[in-house]
C-alpha cells in the first residue's frame, strides 16, 4: 500500500533545527522565559519577547544583543488586545513572520476557596485569556506557507494534582491543558502543532527567594529535604535550561508527529 502524501511530507523536508525561524515568547524577560529565549537564540532563531516588565525586558534584550543575537522587545500585558496586536505588528522589518510561539505568561495567585473575584481575575486572566489572545494573533499572522508552525504552552505539575491552598493556580494550569488539546484539534488542518509542558519545581530567582526568605533554606538544603526536593524521583529541582530544552524540541521538526499532548518535565514527580 503506497504512502499517501500529506502535511507530514512538508514537515519532513524542514531542517532539523530551528535556525532562521522567528519565535515569539511571552513572559520571556526572566526565569524560565529567559532560558527559553536564550535556547532559541542558540538554535539560531530571531526572538520577539512580549513581557509586561519594561525594566527586566530591556535589560535582558540588551544582554542578548550584546552577544550577537537578534532579539526584539514588545512591552505589554498579554490580556491587552491592543498590546498583543502591536507586538505582532512590531516584528522587525526583514525578519521572517513568526512561526513559533511559546506562551509562558501566567497569573501566579495561590488561594483556596477564600479567593475573591479579584484573585480569580488575577489568576486566570493572564493564564487563559492572555494565552488565547496571543495564540489568536499568532495564528492570524501566520503566512499561508507556514510549514512547521508550532506552539508550546506552559502548564505545570500543578495542573495534574490537588494541592492545598493552590485552587486558583491549579485551576488555571488545568485550563491550559484543555486549551492545548482543543487548539491542537482546531489548528491541525493548518499544520500547526500545539503542545504543552508541565514542569516541576524550577530553581529560578523567585523560588530561590522563597526558599531563602520564607523557609531559610539554600538550594542544597531544600533539595535534601523530603518535603521539597525529596518529592521528586531525581531528588532535586530543575534548572530553567532543563525546561527550555524540551520546549525547543517540541517546537522543532523532530517533534513533527506530536500535537495535543503534555510533556511532564518533573523529575519523576507524577510517576509516584
Amino acid at each position: 500500500m503506497g504512502h499517501r502524501k500529506g502535511a507530514g511530507d512538508d514537515m519532513n523536508t524542514l531542517e532539523r533545527g530551528l535556525a532562521g525561524r522567528t519565535a515569539v515568547v511571552t513572559g520571556g524577560a526572566q526565569g524560565i522565559g529567559a532560558a527559553v529565549v536564550a535556547r532559541l537564540c542558540a538554535e539560531g532563531c530571531r526572538v520577539l519577547v512580549l513581557d509586561k516588565s519594561a525594566e527586566h525586558g530591556r535589560s535582558a534584550v540588551k544582554d542578548w544583543r550584546e552577544h550577537g543575537h537578534e532579539v526584539a522587545l514588545a512591552v505589554g500585558d498579554v490580556v491587552d488586545e491592543d498590546a498583543v496586536r502591536a507586538a505582532f505588528a512590531g516584528v522587525p522589518a526583514g525578519w521572517p513572520a513568526p512561526t513559533l510561539l511559546v506562551n509562558l505568561a501566567a497569573g501566579f495567585v495561590f488561594k483556596g476557596l477564600d479567593a475573591t473575584p479579584q484573585d480569580w481575575q488575577a489568576a486566570l486572566a493572564p493564564t487563559i485569556v492572555g494565552l488565547s489572545l496571543v495564540t489568536r494573533e499568532f495564528v492570524a499572522a501566520l503566512p499561508p506557507d507556514a510549514a512547521g508552525a508550532a506552539i508550546v504552552n506552559m502548564a505545570s505539575i500543578s495542573a495534574h494534582i490537588a494541592q492545598s491552598g493552590y485552587l486558583t493556580y491549579n485551576t488555571g494550569k488545568s485550563a491550559v491543558l484543555g486549551f492545548t488539546r482543543c487548539a491542537a484539534q482546531e489548528l491541525a488542518p493548518r499544520g500547526v502543532r500545539v503542545n504543552s509542558v508541565s514542569p516541576g519545581t524550577v530553581w529560578n530567582a523567585n523560588n530561590e527567594r522563597y526558599h531563602r526568605e520564607a523557609l531559610g533554606l539554600d538550594r542544597a538544603t531544600a533539595e535534601a529535604a523530603p518535603e521539597h526536593g525529596g518529592k521528586f524521583l531525581l531528588r532535586r529541582f530543575a534548572d530553567p535550561e532543563e525546561i527550555a530544552a524540551p520546549i525547543a524540541f517540541l517546537l522543532s521538526a523532530e517533534a513533527g508527529f506530536i500535537t495535543g499532548t503534555d510533556l511532564p518535565v518533573d523529575g519523576g514527580y507524577l510517576a509516584v
